[in-house]
Parts: structure tokens; sequence; C-alpha cells
């Protein structure tokens, strides 16, 4: 395993192909050379047919009374072009009249060769399987290869014609046999087939597997090099874009594979890394900037004062460093809940949204704000933590309230699946080419320009981010009433709360004293 850790891709391909260039040689030889063998032993059962038929010839010949019977048998084989092979021709009662290269010890024994039954016709002829007994042995002897050991071997056993009394006594010298057909077993010899299968398996198994290995694992370093040329050259870029430069991108391939899928994927991460390094420069930027002015105005407050204590208004002095310190807590809490918005923005658990919007409404409403109308409140439960919705919510109706003139509306809907949440205000409204930056950073537009009035410009950004991270989404939308700002926010509904349904909804009127002119 540590091995295998340190070693390039490259090396590991080549291996890899090798071994597999191995296993698969290893198999071609194996059976290459089974092929060869049964190419070859076809040939070996066409000669014991051509023995058998020969020594049947040779048996019902007519011939006059030899004096030497076994010599003229010989003769008569060798003339007909007899090669030596090692055969036994049985009697139609399993004896053996005559057997060459073919030795038991004791000649009366059982024959272990059955004799072919006897109503085969003439000339039939099969290839059988025979276990040899212990005691017999034969002898092949063929310059090709060494005398085999096999205990099972191979015979191929024919019908003969019908002999005469006096052949047989002639081939046999036994005497008083009825006329019978004889059965010839010739053994195939499988020598040449099996020299033949230990050539190819030695020319294949010395030469063509060690060769081809060495050739398919060549090729595959070679091949995985060029393939590995794309991701040197991303690699390349990647090391001059992590230096600084992150405005380049890395090569995408011509071809449209998984390396070019990689350097797409890297190339959008990229943007989106430099998109966030953007948004980290310039929010420390115009954080900076923020908190630069309430510091400067703290501490050019506390400096007069502390420049000329006996004429100081000391109450008006800690109350002034009151507001600018509350400011700065202010755009302090705000970014600190910016950046766990965007890092962990949806917590477990879910919330009763109408509730909650129900008793902002309400809180608003006791403290003196006339302006707001509430319309529909649906039930609506959604995923997120009370902390969060409540500062949505809050954010809205404060950029409501900051900018309407005599009427903000609220309303709760559940559409399709989603909880759909308006607040709509008839102030000087938002430009439609100004309605997505609005929710960016320190945005404020030019009626909203005042620090005093106008805020820190992170309070519909809070709303964006928070609500993004709890798979929701949020904009400004064409107000319905022809006039002034639409913002609608969208969240998902609890999938586990049957309750929910457009056949249950409930409005939330705020108390009369609150809302009397």
């Amino acid at each position: 395993m540590r091995l295998r850790g340190r070693m390039s891709v490259r090396a590991r391909a080549a291996l890899g192909a090798a071994a597999a260039a191995v296993a698969a040689f290893s198999a071609a030889t194996y059976w290459v050379g089974e092929a060869a063998y049964d190419q070859w032993l076809p040939n070996a059962e066409a000669k014991a047919l051509r023995e058998a038929d020969l020594m049947d010839s040779s048996m019902t010949t007519p011939h006059d009374e030899p004096v030497e019977p076994w010599n003229d048998w010989d003769d008569r084989l060798v003339h007909g072009g007899y090669q030596q092979a090692a055969y036994v021709i049985v009697l139609a009662d399993g004896s053996w009249a005559r057997s060459d290269r073919i030795h038991r010890p004791d000649a009366s024994a059982e024959s272990f060769l059955p004799p072919l039954p006897q109503d085969r016709p003439y000339g039939f002829a099969e290839v059988v399987e025979v276990r040899l007994p212990e005691h017999v042995t034969y002898d092949i002897g063929t310059p090709v290869g060494p005398n085999p050991t096999d205990r099972t071997v191979t015979f191929l056993r024919r019908i003969g014609r019908k002999v005469t009394p006096e052949q047989i006594a002639w081939l046999s010298g036994r005497t008083g046999v009825p006329d019978q057909s004889m059965t010839t077993y010739v053994m195939v010899n499988p020598i040449e087939a099996k020299a033949a299968r230990a050539r190819v398996r030695s020319i294949l198994g010395w030469y063509v597997v060690p060769g081809g290995s060495l050739f398919v694992a060549l090729v595959a370093w070679a091949v995985t090099g060029l393939a590995l040329r794309p991701v040197e050259a991303i690699r390349g870029r990647m090391a001059r874009i992590g230096a600084g430069a992150f405005h380049q991108r890395v090569p995408v391939p011509a071809a449209r594979d998984e390396i070019a899928a990689l350097a797409v994927t890297t190339n959008l991460t990229l943007d989106r890394l430099e998109h966030a390094l953007d948004e980290q420069r310039r929010l420390v930027a115009d954080a900076a900037h923020e908190l630069r002015t309430p510091v400067a105005v703290l501490l050019s407050t506390l400096e007069v004062a502390l420049a000329h204590p006996d004429r100081a208004d000391w109450r008006a002095v800690a109350e002034r460093a009151h507001t600018d310190t509350t400011r700065l807590h202010r755009l302090t809490e705000d970014l600190l809940l910016l950046h766990r918005s965007e890092e962990q923005p949806a917590g477990p658990g879910t919330v009763e949204w109408h509730d909650l919007v129900g008793e902002q409404l309400a809180e608003r409403a006791f403290g003196g704000e006339r302006r707001i109308r509430t319309g529909p409140l649906e039930p609506a439960t959604v995923p997120g933590t009370e902390p969060l919705l409540g500062r949505v919510v809050g954010n809205l109706l404060d950029n409501a309230v900051r900018h309407a003139a005599d009427a903000i509306t609220v309303s709760l809907r559940t559409v399709d699946g989603r909880a759909v949440l308006t607040v709509a205000d008839d102030g000087p409204g938002i430009p439609a080419a100004d309605r997505e930056r609005v929710f960016e950073r320190f945005v404020r537009l030019d009626e909203a320009r005042s620090r005093t009035d106008g805020g820190a410009g992170l309070g519909l950004s809070l709303v964006r981010g928070i609500v993004e991270g709890l798979g929701g989404s949020a904009e400004a939308v064409e107000p319905s009433a022809g006039a002034g700002a639409e913002l609608v926010v969208r969240l998902p509904l609890d999938p586990s709360d049957p309750g929910q349904s457009d056949d249950h909804r409930y409005t939330v009127t705020p108390p009369p004293a609150a809302t009397s002119r």
C-alpha cells in the first residue's frame, strides 16, 4: 500500500496494463496450446484408423500356408505401410488373438479390452478411453518425444471383416475357433499432439507473454503520459493562479472528456473564488469606510471634551458617544450575522412564520407605527430559526418604514409549496435597474444615502443571505399598486407539516388604538 502511494499515475497505469497483459497472454497461451493439441489429435486418430484398416486387410487377404506365420504377418504389415503402432486384435470371446507393443505378464488373464458388440456392422470404428491395469505396459516409441506413462489411454477400435478358422489359426496359432469378426484396438499416439502443445506453449510463454506484456506496458506508459498532458497544463496554470493571478483560468481541452469536465468545473470554482475574493475585499473596504465616520465623530467628540473639560457638557458628550457607539454596535452585529448566514445559514428546526410575522406587526402597531396595513397571513411552517427569520421580517419592515409615505402592506401566502411574504410601500420606489443592486452590501440609493436615516446598507443584503441559505429567494418586483416598492421573499414549506393548506388562513389586524389617526 505504501509503495503504491509513492508511484506515479503513469507507473501505476503501466504496471496495471502489464499485469493485465500477463494474465491475458497466459490464458491465451494455455488455450492456444490446447487448440494445437486438439488440432493434432485427429491426425493421430486418423493414423490409428489407417493402421486398423491395414490389419484388417492383411488378415483377410488370401495367402498360401506359411511356414512361419508370425513372420509372414509382420511382412504383410510392413509391406502395407505399417508404422509400428501399439495394437491388440481381440476375438469375439474377448481373448487376444495378437498384440504388439502392449504387454501383460499373464497372457491368459482376462482382457481389459471388452470386445465390440457383434451386431455392429463391418467397418464400424470409434474412439474409446481405457484405463490400463497396473500390470499392463505399453510402448509407443516414436522419436518425437519420450514414451508416455499415462494409465488412461485412447484406443481406436474397429470391427473387421469375418475371418475363417484357418485365418485365425494363421494369425494367432489357435485352432478350433469358429469363423467370426475380430475387433482391432489401435492405440492413438498422442505424442505428436502433446509435442505440438508443448512447442506452442514454450514459444508463447518464453517470447510472446513477456514481450507482449512489455509492449503493452510501454504503450500504457506513453498513452497515459499523453492523456495527462492536459492535467499538467491545468496544474501549471493553477500554480500561476495560486501565486496571485486570480483572473486567469485553466485551459479546457478540445476533447469533451472527463479532463475537459474537470477543467470546466475548475474554472467555475475559480470564478466563484474570484467573486468571493472581490466580495471580501469590497466588504473590508466598505466596512472600513462605514466604521470610519462614527469612529471619527466619536473620537473628535471625546477629544474636544477632554481638551476643554471645564467647558464640556459631559451629559451631551456621553449621549453623543452612546449614539455613535450604538451605531458601531449595530454595524458590527450586522456584519457578524451576515457572516454567519453565509457560512451556516440554516439551523435545525422549523418556524411558524405566520405567528412570527404577526408578532412583529403587533409590536410595530403598539410602538406607534400607524401606516402598516395587514393582508392575509396564511399558516406557513418553514425551515429555519426564529432569530434568523425574525431578522428577515424586521429588516423588510425597517426598509418599508424608512421609505413609505402613507401606507405599508404586508401579506403572507402559500403558493406552489412555498411561503410568499410580500412587503410593499407607497414610497419613491426602486428603479428597475437597481432592483437587484439593492440586495448588495452597503448599497444605498440616492434617496437613502444619509447614514442617519438610511442605515448602513446591510439590511436587504442580510435578508437575501439568510433566505438563500434556507433554500428560498428574495427579490424586488414591479409593484402591483403601480407605484412604490414591493419586496417578495419566498421560502419552501415544511413538507412534514400536513396542516398547511390554502383552506386554512386568517388575518391579523393591528389593535384599533394603534391604527387610529
